[in-house]
């Protein structure tokens, strides 16, 4: 045994020392195709890298004598890399080798993300990289002959590089100043904004507004990927959040204008407030006469007939469910945090005030209910910081769990996880519920179309919600509970029901907008809640209202904002358009001082 592996080792080592006389022969023997090669690279590497995305040669074609500024500003960022990786390692075929495997598994990774929900990648999803094993269970990964041709390819000329082997050797004194140039001359295309503009402007490379998902589709096919990547994040940079000028304890005091407001109620209610995924009321899209079946909104018509029902502003469309769901925990705009996709990320301080520490502050018990994995979006880790005093994942559910058809946990199990959490409790309940069943794919009934997949699932949810409700209903304590989508479900790129009926970056304003429930064994303030379409954030703030909690100065201030601004959320409002109390407050809360902390207003106030 051990002479046998003696043997492969040497038989190893010789076929290295044959594979390394190859590439010192072909370093030397051809000079001139090697400097070709090696000076290039990049210009292959990066048509590669778009081919996949056009998938036919001749769409990339067209692109190119549509675009030909854009595809000469993909040749400068790529040299500028380029160079300064040769800098850096002074071997052609490594830098080659970063920068070839970089761009192709960008490139694999943005042609999968469209395909599987629409929506295209960009450099902040890399903070979603941590959870990358979760994100391939929803992905629609599909190999196709093109693909493996433009992956062929790449290997290919990778494996060309490396076997002829370019020669570079250049003493590190004689690599400083290129390296800094390069890294220098990149930075400034991307970071700062007057060069940006310059070069973009140049190029011809589209900086106009991303206003919703539609219009950064719009974007991308006048971009394509590279530019597309390299623009976005210029834009996320130069909206970054920063602190609100003049911010102070003085100027969050003054703010907050409105007047403690004390508890009404005889008793503190149990306050239930459901996030479900993808819940969403086809019916009110133009065109769904015929491709929705009234019954499966049933059960949901069933309890909207019991219940207030108000129309929501929601932040985001078929992905990025954080967003929504740091609205309604904490009373708060994503937009005041520069429409940050992970806004739970852009918390700074150490304990954040919220509708968590808010309930905690009234002698509740709070929980957060997820059926899924904690560490999705960092949940775990961020949200013990919220205050909960039990978080609840796939793992830890106290009832027994049962998967829905796609593999998600079904909303029967929430149903009945809810039930008892609340029967249990000797103290009344807040308890926050982001749901899993109907997130995508939607393929997994034989023969069925995508939209009649979702609908059944949909369907299910209204069963589910409606045996809760019923059963609340029998409860000799009083309850309230908030039901709401968190945004319509993603679809595939292909052939999507969105395309279908003919909803573009213009008329997507419906496709931002859901139905809220709000119900209760026990008589609401209805007079506390408005007529008019209002943005998710001011929905947990009005249920504290509604249902005669102690409303502190600070929510008080919140609710006065729907006055002047009833929807706060970016689809709906022009860019210069700003709301300067709940910037300042959102600020506060999220990446400041916390002047305002929580400080819920009691009964002797």
């Amino acid at each position: 045994m051990k002479e046998s592996y003696q043997n492969l080792r040497e038989r190893l080592r010789g076929k290295y020392r044959q594979l390394q006389e190859i590439r010192t022969h072909n370093q030397t023997a051809h000079p001139v195709g090697n400097a070709l090669l090696a000076w290039l690279f990049p210009l292959p590497i990066v048509c590669l890298a778009e081919l996949n995305q056009y998938v036919e040669p001749s769409a990339f074609f067209e692109f190119c004598a549509e675009r030909p500024g854009v595809l000469l500003f993909d040749f400068l960022i790529a040299y500028l890399i380029y160079v300064t990786l040769l800098m850096l390692t002074n071997r052609v075929w490594l830098s080659a080798w970063i920068q070839g495997g970089a761009y192709m598994i960008i490139s694999v990774v943005e042609l999968f993300k469209y395909s599987t929900n629409g929506n295209h990648f960009k450099l902040t999803d890399l903070s979603l990289a941590p959870s990358v094993k979760n994100l391939t269970s929803f992905a629609y990964i599909k190999i196709t002959v093109p693909l493996i041709i433009y992956l062929f390819l790449a290997v290919l000329l990778l494996s060309a590089v490396f076997l002829r082997n370019p020669a570079f050797t250049r003493p590190w004194r004689k690599r400083i100043l290129p390296a800094f140039c390069s890294v220098a001359a990149a930075c400034a295309i991307v970071c700062v904004p007057q060069i940006s503009d310059t070069v973009y402007g140049v190029f011809d490379v589209d900086t106009s507004e991303s206003e919703n998902a539609f219009s950064t589709n719009e974007k991308f096919r006048r971009n394509s990927m590279l530019a597309f990547l390299v623009q976005s994040a210029s834009e996320q940079l130069e909206h970054l959040l920063d602190e609100p000028e003049g911010y102070s304890q003085e100027a969050v005091s003054a703010a907050l204008t409105a007047e403690p407001v004390s508890a009404s109620a005889k008793q503190q209610p149990n306050v239930l407030v459901i996030m479900s995924e993808s819940f969403a009321d086809f019916r009110r899209l133009n065109g769904t006469e015929g491709l929705v079946d009234p019954a499966v909104y049933a059960d949901f018509d069933a309890v909207a007939a019991e219940s207030h029902v108000l129309n929501a502003a929601v932040p985001t469309f078929a992905s990025y469910t954080v967003r929504t769901e740091f609205e309604l925990m904490y009373g708060l705009p994503v937009r005041s945090l520069m429409d940050t996709i992970t806004p739970q990320r852009s918390i700074t301080v150490e304990q954040p005030s919220s509708m968590v520490s808010y309930y905690n502050g009234c002698g509740y018990n709070t929980y957060y209910v997820h059926p899924f994995v904690s560490t999705f979006y960092g949940r775990d880790e961020i949200y013990s910081t919220y205050g909960f005093d039990r978080m609840l994942f796939a793992d830890s559910l106290t009832v027994p769990a049962k998967e829905y058809g796609n593999g998600y946990i079904s909303d029967e199990v929430i149903t009945d996880q809810l039930l008892e959490l609340v029967q249990e409790s000797s103290e009344p309940v807040y308890i926050h519920t982001t749901t899993m069943q109907n997130h995508q794919p939607y393929d997994w009934i034989p023969d069925s179309t995508e939209l009649d997949v979702y609908l059944e699932g949909v369907r299910n949810s209204g069963k589910a919600l409606r045996r809760l409700t019923q059963s609340l209903a029998k409860l000799d304590e009083p309850t309230v509970l908030l039901f709401i989508g968190d945004h319509f479900p993603s679809m595939r790129a292909e052939g999507n029901i969105y395309d279908a009926l003919g909803i573009n970056s213009k008329n997507c304003a419906v496709l931002y907008e859901q139905p809220a429930l709000i119900w209760s064994n026990f008589k609401l303030d209805a007079s506390a809640l408005p007529q008019e379409t209002v943005s998710a954030f001011y929905l947990t703030p009005l249920l504290l209202r509604a249902a005669g909690l102690p409303v502190d100065a600070f929510y008080g201030t919140v609710l006065r904002q729907m006055e002047t601004d009833p929807v706060y959320t970016s689809i709906f409002m022009e860019p210069e358009q700003r709301n300067d109390i709940l910037d300042l407050l959102t600020y506060d809360r999220i990446a400041g001082e916390s002047y305002s902390g929580t400080r819920p207003a009691e009964a002797d106030d």
